[in-house]
């Protein structure tokens, strides 16, 4: 590895290029990179905590957009007494990790430029900016392009699947005789169902002591007003067979963790650059490992995706593969030879001593 090396490289006046950084230099400056790192984090992590609520509503509104258009209520469930309070505090945790990643994979390279020759190094701290703008680049581009795209898709499969007509065996009408187990027929046009007004809001003055029961259109919801409390009637499109429970828990770790995914995978191509620049692994090598490039970003998608679906694989490694050929493109390109000014010095002296 760069940072461990110890053989010198001779440069055009005959002197030798070392790292100048001992081992424990080295252990010196990890300790110092992960205190920036953890300081980092944690201012972070208090901003989040501060705007907290804001950020919450930002995290879940693609969730609750979708399940509003699918026809169901847009509320975020929990099972543990304290799980809003702890969703409330994770969210700022997790948030606040995407938000300082820059500056921790900042500190990366920071801590891996200190074991570079100073050619390499510059080539490192030419890059450090650009490879943070890719990273929020790509968790911009998972929040809000793939994660939209991916819960209606979900929503739509979930209205398309629909509950099969039942219909009984014998066995079966026999054990659960007394109870309606068959689908139930269509309303006959002689009966009447019960009416109840819809309403573009909800109102704002109610009959004390009385129960007032409406359908707001705007919300899409059934709605009734009981003493001094407002009632929401859950509600679900009738003939689908699958029904989603929201979690809130579920949903902040699933796109937390694609949020990261794809912040780090938007690095992918910088890395390559990186690489190819400094010599480490060149564009040739690049184009002679592509068959293990695909079979090897399959597995990393498969280890990576939060959920064990093919939606979520397909838009993991897909990505993967085009950012793949994005780095390839350009170590090409930073490959091509370029005169060096040291040699071009050192010909010039060649050739005015001859």
């Amino acid at each position: 590895m760069a940072l461990f090396r110890n053989i010198g490289r001779a440069k055009a006046d005959g002197s030798i290029d070392l790292p100048t950084m001992s081992f424990g230099d080295h252990l010196s400056e990890l300790r110092k990179r992960l205190i920036y790192a953890i300081l980092g984090a944690a201012i972070g992590i208090g901003l989040c905590l501060y705007y907290d609520v804001s950020i919450i509503e930002f995290l879940y509104q693609p969730y609750l957009i979708a399940l509003k258009w699918a026809g169901y209520p847009p509320h975020l469930q929990y099972f543990k007494a304290l799980g809003s309070i702890i969703v409330y505090f994770t969210t700022a945790l997790k948030a606040g990790l995407v938000i300082s990643s820059p500056w921790i994979i900042y500190q990366f390279w920071r801590f891996v430029a200190s074991g570079l020759y100073p050619r390499e190094r510059k080539v490192v701290y030419k890059y450090i900016g650009p490879s943070a703008v890719l990273f929020l680049l790509g968790v911009a581009f998972f929040f809000f392009l793939i994660l939209p795209f991916l819960l209606k898709f979900i929503m739509e499969f979930n209205q398309q699947v629909q509950v099969p007509p039942l219909r009984p065996t014998w066995w079966e009408t026999y054990l659960y005789r007394g109870r309606q187990v068959t689908s139930p027929p269509a309303i006959s046009p002689s009966v009447h169902p019960l009416t109840i007004p819809m309403l573009p809001h909800d109102p704002l003055h109610f009959k004390p002591g009385v129960a007032s029961l409406w359908f707001n259109s705007t919300d899409a919801q059934l709605r009734m007003h009981v003493g001094h409390q407002l009632l929401e009637m859950s509600a679900q499109p009738a003939k689908a067979l699958f029904a989603p429970i929201p979690m809130l828990h579920d949903y902040l770790s699933f796109v937390t963790i694609m949020c990261l995914i794809f912040g780090l995978a938007f690095e992918l191509p910088m890395v390559m650059l990186i690489l190819s620049k400094i010599g480490i692994v060149t564009a040739a090598q690049f184009r002679s490992m592509w068959r293990y490039a695909v079979l090897g970003l399959a597995v990393i998608a498969v280890v990576l995706a939060p959920s064990p679906d093919i939606f979520t694989f397909a838009s993991i490694y897909i990505p993967l593969l085009s950012l793949y050929g994005a780095g390839l493109i350009m170590a090409t390109i930073a490959s091509r030879p370029k005169a060096d000014p040291e040699d071009e010095t050192t010909e010039g002296e060649e050739h005015s001593t001859a």
